[in-house]
């Protein structure tokens, strides 16, 4: 029989889970205004000063905050679409590689014998097993969208700095990720967390240009004419499918 206290941690644990889905949320909302407000300052002149939330409901308000929020997306979505493969993308983009089923080392043969036990024990499938050669850290994660296909990715120095007994507690917490379906919604967070980078990584480089183009030219065009948002947001639109599309080279 379970004891009490273990329910009490998995309600604790969902409750954080949903602070968490919350606070990404919040970040999207606080990185739209934040973007706004760039937007307010840059076009302050063109609406006679108007207050920052009267601006918000303008064309130039409504159309910065679009684009944030349809950039954001458009991110998420791509690299979305790029985890279609499941567990095993997740596993290679940090860079783990997968442990031969006969293999010979004993470290790793030590952490397959432990997850077939489980497994077993449990009734679920084996999950494909990496490991990451280069992190001498203990952590071990699992990815995937069910638990036939999850995958089960383990640092190095799980495996060697771990005894059988310890590692089998670090297993076993994953396998109770796998039941939980914890790990379906980590693909999705690393899904929108990839579009909230995007902005920085733009915004980034903007800041960058802005000191290399000669300040003040930056923000004009040859003309005299001061640069429209939607100017800028169309170089956002443009920088933000490059920074995805070179992401994952």
């Amino acid at each position: 029989m379970a004891h009490p206290g273990f329910f009490q941690r998995q309600a604790s644990a969902r409750r954080n889970t949903s602070l968490l889905v919350f606070l990404f949320l919040t970040a999207v909302a606080l990185i739209t205004l934040a973007v706004c407000l760039v937007g307010y300052l840059v076009t302050r002149s063109e609406t006679s000063g108007l207050p920052f939330h009267y601006w918000l409901l303008t064309s130039h308000g409504l159309i910065t905050a679009s684009a944030v929020v349809l950039l954001i997306c458009m991110g998420s979505l791509i690299r979305w679409v790029d985890l279609a493969g499941g567990g095993s993308r997740v596993a290679k983009m940090v860079g783990a590689r997968p442990i031969d089923p006969d293999t010979r080392d004993s470290d790793e043969r030590k952490l397959r014998n432990i997850v077939e036990e489980m497994a077993i024990a449990s009734g679920v499938a084996v999950p494909e097993l990496y490991i990451m050669d280069n992190e001498t850290g203990i952590n071990a994660f699992v990815a995937g969208y069910t638990p036939g296909s999850a995958v089960m990715v383990v640092t190095h120095g799980s495996i060697t700095q771990l005894n059988r007994d310890e590692l089998q507690g670090v297993v076993g917490h994953e396998f109770s990720h796998i039941f939980n379906g914890d790990m379906r919604l980590n693909v999705r967070l690393i899904a929108l967390l990839s579009g909230i980078l995007m902005i920085g990584q733009i915004g980034s480089f903007l800041l960058h240009a802005s000191f290399y183009s000669g300040g003040r030219s930056s923000a004009r065009n040859r003309d005299g004419r001061a640069r429209q948002p939607w100017e800028f947001l169309a170089w956002l639109c443009l920088l933000s499918a490059t920074w995805v599309y070179f992401s994952d080279a």
